[in-house]
């Protein structure tokens, strides 16, 4: 989509109050790759937070139950409504890493948001 200003077409609101987080270097267990959205894998992260993370951000281990973290990253979700003007920072596997002028930042689906001039 690669946006720089995106407008909400669609509300979206987390389901995760506790999202995982995580370091380079630091140590996961991962699990199942995320069947909806293809190159994301369920973590649990080193303070215990389960959640989805970016599978290109983690170097498995050879049996694929653990890995370490290859660059920092936060699950943290962006509740966005209709009309809420975004800028667009970071894209990866249908989600994008947003920015509000009052709301802060986080991921937002792809799906839920319009490019603006």
């Amino acid at each position: 989509m690669h946006l720089r200003h995106a407008i909400v077409t669609r509300d979206h609101k987390s389901n995760y109050p506790n999202p995982v987080s995580f370091e380079p270097g630091d140590r996961l267990d991962v699990g199942a790759e995320d069947t909806e959205f293809p190159g994301w894998v369920r973590i649990i992260d080193p303070v215990g937070n389960e959640g989805w993370a970016p599978l290109e951000y983690i170097q498995r281990s050879e049996h694929h139950s653990t890995g370490v973290a290859l660059k920092a990253y936060s699950a943290k979700e962006l509740d966005v409504e209709p009309g809420d003007r975004l800028m667009v920072s970071d894209e990866h596997c249908q989600w994008c890493w947003v920015e509000h002028a009052d709301k802060g930042a986080g991921w937002v689906p792809e799906e839920c948001l319009k490019a603006v001039e």
